[in-house]
This record gives structure tokens, C-alpha cells and sequence, in this order.
């Protein structure tokens, strides 16, 4: 499996990407980190000891969060809205909320339409 391409490419396909162990997970990575855009350039590797990355990332890369952690997003939204399979797009949004908040998309706007 390719573990490189668009950021979106790569969260479409985050559950079939090995998630790694706990002491060498894998990572997304991407052109812009948290602040990615969907055809910013991607990839997925191995986070290596301390900050120290095992393997060759370009350095205008940088971390957007873990793939374990964007399953965890698109389950979480999945189940927030009982049940129901996100879309590409719903994907992505659930994934870069995740990672740029540390919290998980609301299911509905809350008072302030937020």
C-alpha cells in the first residue's frame, strides 16, 4: 500500500494502514501539520524515538496526528450520529477537527452555531 499521497487520499484509507505498536506508531504527515489542506502532500510513517522520525520525511512535512488516532476520530463520528458512514469529505473534517482541537467533531452546533 502506497503511504503517500494527498493528506485526503490518506485519511480515506486509514483503516487500511497498520497502525504500528505503541512504541513505534504510525504517523500522518503532512505539508501544513494540523493547518493541512486536502491536497496538501502526505505521508505515512513510522514515529520514530523521542523526536527523532524512522523514516525519510521531507522536512516541510510535519506531524498531523496519529493513524490510530484518526480511526478513533471517524469511529467516534460514526457513532455520534448513530451509526452513520461519513463521507470522504466528513472524513477529512473529522480527522483535522480531531487533530487541530484534541476533541472530536460535535454532532450538532452548539447555541452559538459553532
Amino acid at each position: 500500500m502506497e503511504n503517500s499521497g494527498t493528506l485526503f487520499d490518506l485519511i480515506q484509507r486509514v483503516e487500511d494502514l497498520d497502525a504500528g505498536d505503541r512504541t513505534s506508531p504510525l504517523v500522518l504527515y503532512a505539508e501544513g501539520g494540523v493547518d493541512a489542506e486536502r491536497e496538501s502532500r502526505a505521508v505515512v510513517c513510522v514515529r520514530g524515538d523521542g523526536d527523532g522520525l524512522a523514516c525519510p520525511l521531507d522536512p516541510s512535512l510535519s506531524e498531523v496526528l496519529s493513524v490510530e488516532q484518526a480511526r478513533e476520530a471517524i469511529e467516534v463520528w460514526s457513532s455520534w450520529r448513530g451509526g452513520s458512514v461519513p463521507s470522504p469529505y466528513e472524513r477529512f473534517a473529522a480527522v483535522i477537527f480531531y487533530a487541530r482541537y484534541s476533541v472530536f467533531l460535535p454532532a450538532e452546533p452548539d447555541r452559538d452555531g459553532m
